[in-house]
């Protein structure tokens, strides 16, 4: 079976040597998405909700470029480096899913790629 990548930033993504999504079959695994623009420059400082909003737009790009949306996750891990601050902004988490709840871990970690993002999410999804 044939995977097949996809690029949401392209000079950046192959730059770091990644793709943002392949896809197996009916599965499509999405690697962590951070709150970046375009140019891979971090959005969002020290606002978590803000992060979360931006990442779950990225992740909302990433999966319509395959047909699916939000409702076809199944599995996502959220990386934070608050978690106080992640547990008080998750309901845009819970927004961004309208209702569906797919299997998810949140896990703290000392920091992530870039120093002034707060949260990384990497997400499963089955078309």
């Amino acid at each position: 079976m044939a995977a097949q990548s996809f690029h949401l930033r392209p000079g950046g993504e192959k730059a770091f040597g990644y793709a943002q999504a392949v896809r197996v079959g009916d599965t499509l695994h999405i690697a962590g998405s951070l709150s970046l623009d375009e140019d891979f420059a971090p959005l969002h400082a020290g606002d978590m909700g803000g992060q979360i909003g931006a990442a779950y737009d990225a992740i909302r790009r990433t999966l319509a470029a395959f047909g699916a949306t939000l409702s076809d996750v199944v599995r996502e891990t959220i990386y934070v480096t608050d978690m106080d601050a992640f547990i008080a902004a998750n309901g845009v988490r819970m927004d961004a899913y309208a209702g569906w709840h797919p299997a998810t871990t949140a896990v703290e970690v000392r920091r992530l790629a870039f120093p002034e993002c707060m949260v990384e999410i990497e997400v499963t999804a089955v078309l």
